[in-house]
Formats: structure tokens, sequence, C-alpha cells
């Protein structure tokens, strides 16, 4: 189970590689929709003005003509302003090496034309790409895309039908509660429909909308936000249900459904431009993909080109595998291969009992990280397992599909960010905690290479090893040894020999300070008898030597 800090150092290497775009020919209609957005982007930056028809026509020969033929009237897709990008440039750089991706997000334009029906939108693409100045072009749905799926009376304490939250065969949300560990500090956005913030669960939390949702959002769709919210950040009280990251700092709910119409490009570029290094993105989406059904919403390249950029920067999302039994291996999606690794952690759907399988409906391949439960998942929202006293808000469902297991792995990464920044003051980027996570966690069962969605996470392995990783010593000269280990009452530290200037200093498994001695010989013991049980970070410093060693209470 152990994960090496060069393995961690591999991934961050990995991440700041230059990306394969050669993704011409990915284009396509959605299943159902008769109404698609258009998205072109160029090889080269274009300068800005306020004319980009002439702007682009200067960089891509042929395009004046096609513009001339179809209306086209471009516009810049990624609205997140110069000020920002520049700062979001700088934070890629710093963790990668390169600032490519976030750069590139210039280059993307979405382009408007006369009476855009299916058709005409799948010729104008065709007839882009063919002009030597463009990278790719794409077609996003204007229309709404499937998801991937205390008020008096009191409502009674259903946590325990929360199962997925135990160590039988969930990921063991419990043990990392018990260490005082629920997501501390860690800012969560959500892309997709709605969420009823008014529901008991939500009612009194720090939770939002980014941008009005639209009254043409029925319940199906924004119901599904109510319970991704609730597996997430529901209030830990005496009833109903508790969020997994309850003690995160807020959880946001951008819409790809606002009241100035549908708009998914609009949703993440909004996510990511009001995100930073460290926060968490949720994608509760899915596109029609290379096989007919559902894939991952990165499919789409525009938004593997925001995901990219994103997950440069240190923004970390976690991504729906999509509920369309779509092999990502296959041949079709070859080109989708080529691009490289978007840094997302994208999520399958297993099932809700200790084997672990792939649930039949749940998308599968090389490119899925990690699973979670698909199906018997109790959340708030929809109303159609539980609504107390007939009332709305107090309504509950039992969530599945890659929509429910989505969550459930966010949360866990919610929380090991939150542990691993209080001991640090650093987040671990996107790949980081895909490699921790697939580390640690536990094995899918009956596993064959055509049905591959990864391990479940496992939250008692994955704190293990963040400590273990941290515990390595900061300089390899000294050493000390504790015992007993896990302690009660008192713990002793033991050496060759300590110098009169040694001091140990104990810190919590939030990174806080909790006790300092001055150590007065060989046998130094310290007081845990107050603490509460958890991991504990222990370190010794002689002179200009630090060491550190992990110590749990019981």
């Amino acid at each position: 189970m152990k994960i090496k800090i060069t393995l961690i150092a591999l991934s961050l290497l990995l991440c700041g590689t230059s990306f394969a775009q050669s993704g011409k020919g990915d284009f396509h209609i959605e299943k159902g929709s008769t109404q698609h957005r258009l998205y072109v982007s160029l090889k080269a930056p274009v300068a800005a003005s306020q004319n980009y028809t002439q702007a682009i026509a200067a960089a891509v020969p042929g395009f004046a003509k096609l513009a001339a033929e179809y209306s086209i009237i471009p516009a810049k897709a990624i609205t997140i302003t110069e000020e920002k990008l520049q700062k979001l440039e700088a934070l890629a750089i710093k963790n990668t090496g390169s600032g490519e991706s976030v750069a590139k997000l210039r280059n993307i334009f979405e382009l408007s034309i006369a009476n855009p029906t299916n058709e005409r939108v799948l010729e104008v693409a065709a007839a882009l790409e063919k002009l030597d100045g463009v990278d790719y072009c794409s077609l996003t749905s204007a229309e709404p895309v499937k998801p991937p799926y205390d008020i008096a009376p009191v409502t009674p304490n259903r946590q325990p039908l929360q199962t997925y939250l135990n160590s039988s065969a969930g990921v063991n949300m419990i043990y990392a509660w018990d260490m005082g560990l629920n997501g501390q500090n860690i800012n969560i956005r959500d892309v997709e429909y709605g969420v009823n913030l008014d529901h008991e669960e939500l009612n009194e939390r720090n939770v939002s909308h980014f941008m009005e949702i639209s009254p043409d959002a029925s319940n199906d769709f924004t119901e599904h936000g109510t319970a991704v919210f609730g597996i997430v950040y529901a209030d830990k009280g005496s009833y109903g249900i508790s969020g997994m990251a309850h003690g995160a700092n807020e959880m946001i709910l951008f819409t790809e459904y606002p009241s100035t119409g549908y708009n998914r490009i609009n949703a993440i570029t909004q996510a990511i431009g009001n995100s930073t290094e460290g926060d968490l993105i949720i994608y509760e989406l899915q596109m029609t993909g290379a096989l007919g059904d559902y894939c991952p919403a990165e499919y789409d390249h525009v938004v593997w080109n925001l995901t990219k950029a994103a997950t440069d920067v240190g923004i970390v999302i976690v991504a729906a595998a999509g509920n369309g039994h779509e092999d990502l291996d296959d041949p079709l999606y070859q080109s989708y291969r080529n691009r490289g690794n978007s840094g997302a952690i994208i999520v399958g759907a297993g099932t809700n009992n200790a084997q672990h399988n792939r649930l039949d409906f749940s998308t599968y391949g090389s490119r899925v990280d990690v699973h979670a439960w698909g199906q018997g998942v109790y959340s708030s929202g929809y109303g159609d397992v539980a609504q107390v006293g007939g009332d709305f808000n107090q309504s509950y469902t039992m969530f599945s599909g890659t929509s429910s297991a989505t969550p459930i792995v966010a949360s866990c990464v919610a929380v090991l960010q939150s542990y691993y920044h209080g001991l640090t003051g650093e987040y671990l980027t996107g790949p980081q905690m895909r490699e921790l996570l697939i580390a640690t966690g536990t094995p899918q069962g009956s596993a064959t290479e055509d049905t591959h969605i990864g391990p479940i996470p496992s939250m008692e392995n994955a704190i293990a090893e963040i400590a273990n990783m941290l515990g390595t010593p900061t300089v390899s000269k000294a050493s000390f040894s504790v015992y007993p280990n896990p302690v009660q009452d008192r713990l002793t530290l033991t050496s060759n020999g300590f110098s009169g200037t040694a001091k140990a200093e104990v810190y919590n498994s939030l990174g806080q300070l909790v006790n300092s001695v001055v150590i007065e010989g060989n046998g130094q013991q310290i007081d845990f008898s107050n603490f509460s049980k958890g991991i504990y970070i222990v370190k010794v410093t002689d002179g200009e030597t630090t060491v550190s060693k992990r110590v749990i209470k019981k």
C-alpha cells in the first residue's frame, strides 16, 4: 500500500510535460439535442480586438470567406479576466514548469452563425478544421444534457443509513472523522444544474449558487445537485444525514443552466475563474461519447483544455466517468487518449458491497482512475425514499450512478487535502492526489482489462500514507525512537544521545502545535493522556537537525 515520495514527484513531473493537441475530427452532435454551441481553438493567439472577425481572419487564411458565407460572429469563449489568467498562469508554472495550458484558453472562441441547425454547425466545423490556423473545433449542446444521476417535524438521525461511510464496504470516512478530519479549510465547487438551498441539510450551511438557476430547470435536474451537496456537505447534526466533508469552508454551485440559457462551458469557466490552488471542483457532467453513449465531459475538447489548465494550476477536479457503458480504451477514443491526461480524477461506479465490482452502466477503461458506490447511496433530495411531514425541504433519496460515486470520491479528496494542508501548508495537485488514492485504495473486484474502474478509496490507508510521507526525516543523520506506539498515556523518547538544547514538539492531524518539551535526557516522556485519539507528529530538533515520527494515540 505504501506510496513512495518519488512517485508523487514523478506525477508532478509528468503533469508538467507538454500535452498533445491533435484533436481534429472529434466534434459531434450530442444525442437528443437540436441546438449546439460551436467553438474553435486557434493554434496561435490573436491580438485583443473589438472586431475578432478581422483579427482571426488575419491569423487564419480562409476564415474571412467562411465568416461571410455563414455570417460568423466570434466572441471570446473563456471569459476569465486577463488579471486572473495571469495569476493562474503563474500557479501553473509553479506547479508544472509551464503555463501553456492556461495560455491556451486565450485562443478559444465561440462562433455564432446564421440559422445554426445541427447540419450547419457540422458544416462550419468541418470547413474550419481544414484551415491551417485552426487547432480543433468543438460542439457542445445548447440544450440541457441528462446529468450522470432541521425543520419541524423532527427528522430522525439517518446517518446509520449512510453505510458508504463505513469500513466494511465503504471508504471508511468514520476513521477520518474520529481523527477530527472533515475537510477543514477547503473550498468546494460543483458544476451541474441546481440545488435546493432551503433543504434542512443545507439551509444553515455556507452554500450558494454563483449564477441564478433557470426557472426552466425542473426538479428532476436541480434535485440532482441537492443529493450531491448532501453527500459532501450536509449538516452533521442530530437529524438526517451527515456530509462527508462537512467541515469545508464552503460549497458553491456553478450551474450549467442559468437564467441566461444553458451553457456548460461558461459554468466550468466561471468555476475555474473563481478558484485557486487547493480548491476542489466536482464535474457532475456527462456527454455523448465516441460509441454513442455517455462518457466523461472532458471528451469535449474545450472542457479538456479547461480541465488541463485548472489541474496545472493546482485546482483538483473530480469528474464522473458517465453512465454509458463506454469503453474509453476502444480505438474510437484514440484521439481523446492522444491528448494526454487532463489531470482530472475520473470516477467510475461500483457495487455497494465488499466485492467492489463495476456496475454494468459505468463507463470504464484505463482512463478511469478510481470508483465508489454507484447504488444505494442515501442522501438528501428528490423525496422518493422519505419526505418528512410531506415537506419538500425534508426529502431524501437513494442516489446512484457515477453521480453518487463522484461526490463520495470528491469528499475523500477534500478531507485528505485538508489533512495534508494542515500538516504542510501546501496542497497536493490532482495527479498527486490521484496517485495517493490509487496506491492506497481497496482494489476493484472482478477487475479485467476491459472492465477497469480502479480501486475504491480507503481513508485509513490514505491518511496513514500521508503521515508516513511527512514523517520522513528532513535530515537523515540523527534518529530517535518512541514507545509505546500506539500510545495511551505517556510516550517515551530514546536516542543515542540528545544535546542539552534538544526539544520535542507534538503536532496534531491539523498541523497545530499541541505540546512542546525540552528534552532533559534519554528516556524523556511526553504526556499524551489528554489528547484525543488520532495521528500525531512528534518533531525532535537537536541543533540544526530535525527528525519527525508518526505516533498514534489510541
